[in-house]
């Protein structure tokens, strides 16, 4: 493995480019055309697939973060893109074989392109099959954009302008939207938890969880929450109930079952990461969800 700076990625990213002779995928939170058309400008040869994975939330539109125009671009340059929301990844990925993941987005200051970029590290692999594994499931839980998909998404994205809502951080999609991404949580791990009982925002540990390098505002950690594995898992399992509804101790022994740590938690502990869950839902106000106690035990239900 090789450790590289933000211009030794650029410069590693175009090599790669230029020598892929059949598939690129790019998986980046933020994304800028004028990234993608760094991309385009090093393809040297006829590649049989190009895919290209963002975050694509309406609050990174309005804030510059990415731009919305990467629909166009993609399908007139023969990428197919696809979105999911709650996407933190930043991975570059070279005919099935080889990889660049790290902290650099692809926007120009993530790779370098600009003169004052941000300064990132990311690392230069092989993969193999187990890694592809995991990266066409990634793909496969994500929305595939289509012209229908981006027609609704122009139309709340102009209306926000209008709206002069630019650089609004608390900016969302309309449940329509939303609605269109439902992710399968397979994998999790104790980490993918919240440590402490209650959001501490005297401590960034507290959000360590949740990728945030920082203290966030009360909206801002509601956003990221609702986005979280934890809550994304825990919604996706009431939801497949025909009641959408189940009670602490059956959700405890489904969440042992879906954690992967090696050894697995004891028992105790993983009640505590569901205790943890359930009560930051509670300090948030995630009205997605309602928990109440009937007969002595907790009951977590879809409303």
């Amino acid at each position: 493995m090789s450790l590289l700076t933000t211009s030794e990625t650029r410069n590693v990213i175009a090599s790669q480019v230029a020598s892929a002779t059949n598939t690129l995928h790019i998986i980046s939170a933020f994304c800028k055309e004028s990234a993608m058309s760094f991309i385009e400008a090093n393809i040297k040869n006829k590649l049989s697939e190009k895919k290209l994975m963002v975050r694509f939330l309406l609050s990174d539109m309005l804030s510059g973060a990415t731009d919305l125009s990467l629909y166009e671009f993609c399908k007139s340059k023969g990428w197919q893109m696809y979105v999911r929301f709650d996407l933190h990844a930043k991975t570059y990925v070279f005919d099935k074989k080889r990889c660049i993941l790290g902290s650099a987005n692809m926007t120009s200051n993530g790779i370098g392109l600009n003169s004052h970029g941000n300064y990132e590290l990311s690392s230069f692999t092989d993969i193999n099959d187990s890694d592809l594994i995991k990266i066409n499931k990634l793909f496969d839980d994500s929305i595939l954009m289509t012209d229908e998909i981006y027609s609704l998404m122009k139309a709340e994205y102009d209306a926000a302008n209008q709206n002069n809502e630019s650089g609004n951080s608390k900016a969302k999609w309309t449940n329509s939207i939303e609605a269109l991404f439902k992710p399968t949580i397979d994998v999790l791990f104790t980490y993918d938890f919240p440590s402490t009982p209650h959001p501490d925002f005297n401590d960034i540990k507290s959000f360590e969880f949740l990728e945030l390098d920082h203290i966030p505002t009360v909206d801002e950690l509601k956003d990221a929450f609702r986005w979280s594995k934890p809550f994304l898992w825990l919604y996706s399992l009431l939801d497949n109930m025909s009641d959408k509804t189940a009670y602490f101790g059956a959700i405890t022994s489904e969440l042992h079952n879906a954690l992967i740590n090696d050894p697995k938690p004891y028992r105790k502990d993983v009640k505590d990461l569901l205790s943890n869950t359930l009560f930051w839902i509670q300090d948030l106000g995630i009205d997605a969800l309602v928990i109440d106690t009937p007969n002595h035990s907790q009951r977590v239900r879809i409303i």
